[in-house]
């Protein structure tokens, strides 16, 4: 019996059959069928906080920004810092940088990350938010730029503890790299770009390749025993744990910089000539404070409290909601991430939240749930926090 067509609008992974053959459970994520879980969420989880997990995330976008003829690059920063508000001309070659894209009303388009090599700029967008990245980055850099779609490269995610020495036995020097930095590296004769960098609070990588590559990559990484298989479930409760924020939860269109809790990535020399969208909306925020500010949620009770759920104060004025949660293995414990009124957003201040009628009792914590594991180099500020 042959298994049920997919819809024409769905997109499977260049890595869709080597899941199945790993008897994968599937979710639909961004328009894209990727596995959920393999052998279970919880032992997913820890076995990437205590050794290795490997992630398919090549439904992300990568896109390449390399000047037109003549133009030097730092004329394309020039057009892309007026749609984030994040500094790009300090990036060095060989240097990764978290980012936003704005719009007018200092919302956020989407969170990226920035990579810099010789003369050109490489973005890993979010799945979701390809189309819409690639107009705001069309119109920004009009005239400037090529603006590439990669759609043949895929991209894996190896992270934890362990990741080091599993990628140190094909590639040595990987050791070498530094949180946010990037190097080419041939993995048993594959050519990679190696980062040092993830979105699980672990130290790990991320390794692009060819798409028609990254089949045989991904076996290679699973034949070491401490290496496993690991779905969207074990990604999110990582990230959680990790006070780490996704897109179309914790960010939209609507959320700024300043209320997400991430205005550091907007650094001093931005602040001081604020040209970017939005820059009214934030400037203003960051001199005066938002109105809502994003915290982090524990729930009081064994109950996980999920995305959705209305947070209550003491006196049952709505203040809040939350936009992740779930439970948190590695804490033991349920962990939620969510947006309260500034007034209610102090660690250890009590709320109520409602999840399916019930009344769950919680309390703001403080970010992130577990300590992030980076290998930074002293100094180092270029970093998902």
């Amino acid at each position: 019996m042959s298994e049920p067509s997919k819809p024409e609008t769905t997109k499977l992974s260049p890595l869709d059959q080597l899941h199945r053959a790993h008897d994968a459970k599937f979710a639909s994520f961004a328009g894209f069928e990727l596995p959920m879980s393999f052998d279970g969420i919880i032992s997913e989880h820890l076995a990437t906080r205590s050794q290795a997990g490997l992630f398919d995330v090549s439904h992300m976008g990568i896109v390449d920004l390399v000047p037109k003829s003549g133009l030097p690059l730092s004329t394309v920063i020039d057009c892309l810092e007026t749609i984030t508000p994040s500094s790009i001309h300090d990036l060095e070659s060989g240097g990764l940088r978290y980012a936003l894209l704005t719009n007018a009303q200092g919302g956020i388009i989407d969170d990226l990350i920035i990579g810099r090599e010789n003369n050109q700029l490489r973005l890993v967008l979010n799945a979701s938010r390809i189309a819409v990245d690639l107009e705001a980055l069309e119109v920004a850099v009009a005239g400037h730029a090529e603006v590439t779609h990669r759609e043949d490269l895929a991209q894996l995610a190896l992270q934890g503890p362990l990741a080091v020495k599993v990628l140190s036995q094909f590639a040595p020097t990987v050791a070498d790299l530094s949180f946010m930095e990037f190097a080419q590296f041939a993995i048993d004769e594959i050519d990679c770009v190696v980062s040092r960098s993830g979105y699980t609070g672990e130290d790990g990588f991320e390794l692009v390749a060819a798409s028609t590559d990254i089949v045989d990559l991904a076996e290679k990484l699973l034949d070491n025993h401490a290496v496993t298989s690991c779905g969207l479930g074990a990604r999110d409760s990582l990230r959680i744990e990790a006070g780490l924020c996704l897109y179309g939860h914790e960010l939209n269109e609507t959320i700024t910089p300043i209320e997400a809790r991430l205005g550091w990535t907007i650094p001093k020399r931005r602040r001081e000539h604020p040209t970017f969208a939005g820059a009214q909306v934030i400037m203003h925020q960051l001199s005066n404070g938002p109105r809502q500010t994003r915290v982090g949620i524990a729930s009081l009770t064994r109950r996980p409290i999920r995305d959705g759920a209305v947070l209550r104060d003491e006196s049952g004025l709505d203040v809040g909601v939350v936009t992740s949660g779930g439970f948190g293995p590695s804490c033991d414990a349920p962990v939620a991430m969510g947006y309260v009124e500034r007034s209610s957003s102090d660690p250890e201040t009590p709320l109520v939240a409602e999840v399916r009628g019930k009344e769950v009792p919680c309390r703001i914590h403080s970010l992130p749930f577990v300590q992030h594991k980076y290998k930074r180099n002293r100094g180092q500020i270029n970093a998902r926090t």
